[in-house]
């Protein structure tokens, strides 16, 4: 009875660390998407605020690898992310309000081992890359260019809308 009562208690606890550990996997999950989102945010409000109240829900991809497919292979820069996995988050918005020439209001590729940005898309077909020089060295090099007009303005990306075409049998 007390091999009975032994093993039995054994199994009750693995089965209970079992569950603790997919819950906390998928705690790890959902803060993983939230970091990823956040950071996708931040980019975008950097590069183009004009883009992000017109953000209606954020999709994450499945992670992907870096190919020449993706910048060719010209440059070193380049050459040496081959292989790299990244995430991309992609920004929809709402059609009805506003009409950008792709699908998506914003879509920013997020290095899976460093969660730095890769680069940034917009609505309008016009981005940054992060290639050659990281977010915070753009950052700064921006602000230091225009310390003279105004103190930290990072150059953007202007907003640009698709026009609808007009009924002209109205």
């Amino acid at each position: 009875m007390k091999k009975t009562f032994f093993i039995l208690s054994i199994i009750l606890g693995v089965m209970a660390l079992n569950a603790q550990s997919l819950t906390s996997s998928r705690t790890a999950e959902v803060s993983n998407k939230e970091i990823l989102i956040e950071t996708a945010k931040n980019v975008a409000m950097t590069y183009g605020p004009e883009y992000v109240p017109f953000f209606k829900d954020a999709k994450i991809s499945e992670a992907q690898v870096f190919n020449k497919e993706d910048y060719g292979d010209s440059f070193p820069e380049i050459r040496k992310q081959i292989g790299r996995k990244y995430y991309t988050i992609t920004f929809t918005y709402d059609s009805t309000s506003v009409k950008f020439a792709f699908d998506y209001a914003a879509k920013v590729r997020i290095w899976k081992d460093t969660r730095e940005p890769m680069d940034v898309i917009f609505g309008n077909g016009m981005g940054r890359n992060f290639l050659f020089r990281n977010l915070k060295k753009q950052a700064n090099h921006s602000a230091k260019k225009r310390k003279k007009m105004e103190h930290g303005l990072i150059e953007t990306v202007p907003l640009q809308t698709e026009k609808e075409p007009e009924n002209i049998w109205n």
